[in-house]
């Protein structure tokens, strides 16, 4: 999987990381962010279920980008020109996918939900989860895809709950 990407990593890195923080009025309790092994059994689980579910949610990102691509050579654009029409389109590019959004989407309120079934000291902010913990874990491929997100694809309801 080599699509190109048009952003900064690592400025997606912190960007991910703290977007949750700027809606501190209303946020659920997430608790602290804490490395994997130190989380609980429950949060690992997940998380395990959530590495293979990436492999399978990569390769789906990786050929429906290079389908938008293509659409653009076909037109007559190079590869490079099509590449970042391709972006101009859909601006988080490969993490733009339909599948994408959704699997994310699962996975943050899985973790919600976990997390509001336990005490606070036990919680783990989903951005760490869906994230720090690639990050910690090296998952550069998973990073290189999920900080094509301009933002989490996750929003508040009335009641402060995420949705």
């Amino acid at each position: 999987m080599t699509f190109q990407i048009s952003h900064n990593i690592e400025k997606g890195i912190r960007q991910l990381l703290g977007a949750p923080l700027d809606l501190a009025n209303g946020l659920p309790d997430q608790g602290n962010s804490r490395p994997l092994d130190q989380s609980t059994k429950a949060h690992q689980e997940i998380y395990r279920r959530y590495l293979a579910d990436f492999q399978t949610a990569y390769v789906l990102c990786d050929e429906w980008w290079e389908g938008c691509v293509a659409a653009f050579v076909r037109l007559g654009l190079d590869a490079e020109a099509a590449n970042e029409q391709a972006y101009e389109k859909r601006v988080a590019g490969p993490a733009s996918a339909p599948e994408f959004v959704w699997f994310i989407r699962v996975y943050w309120l899985e973790f919600h939900h976990l997390n509001a079934s336990l005490v606070p000291e036990d919680r783990v902010p989903p951005q760490t989860a869906l994230l720090g913990w690639l990050v910690d874990d090296k998952r550069d491929d998973f990073v290189r895809l999920l900080t094509c997100m301009p933002y989490w694809p996750i929003g508040l309801d009335e009641n402060g709950n995420w949705c």
